[in-house]
């Protein structure tokens, strides 16, 4: 599984269109749709954090349903940071920044690859083989 991650409007989706530009994939919009993950093909998986926000599954059961889906499927998730800045006067949307932060938490510990984009630079914050 390989993460980007970044702030919003950060150049993280660019950054993947151009990795892939030759690799057969599939881009999972999670704003838009279920969670499906093809085993056959390369899946980009966007706005994670739209569909945790919209799932009736408790977090718990809802981060292990991510993690047991991706299971030996090459993956790519685009991760929008949410979790910097001011903290949300609305409960809903504190709830949602510490969920996703528990999230990422996982996804990365479990990542052969992240790589942060900030403002079109990427950088390597963990490559195959390392740990963290």
């Amino acid at each position: 599984m390989r993460i980007i991650v970044g702030g919003a409007h950060n150049g993280k989706r660019e950054y993947v269109r151009r990795m892939l530009a030759n690799v057969p994939h599939q881009w999972l919009d999670c704003s838009v749709g279920r969670l499906e993950f093809p085993a056959d093909v390369t899946v980009v998986i966007d706005r994670i954090e739209q569909w945790l926000a919209q799932t009736e599954l408790p977090e718990a059961d809802a981060v292990e349903f991510i993690l047991k889906s991706i299971g030996g499927k090459d993956v790519i998730f685009i991760l929008t940071d949410i979790g910097r800045g001011i903290v949300p006067m609305d409960a809903e949307q504190r709830k949602l920044r510490d969920a996703c932060g528990r999230l990422y938490q996982r996804l990365m510990a479990q990542a052969d690859d992240v790589t942060r984009i900030w403002y079109g630079l990427a950088q390597t914050l963990k490559k195959r083989g390392e740990s963290i």
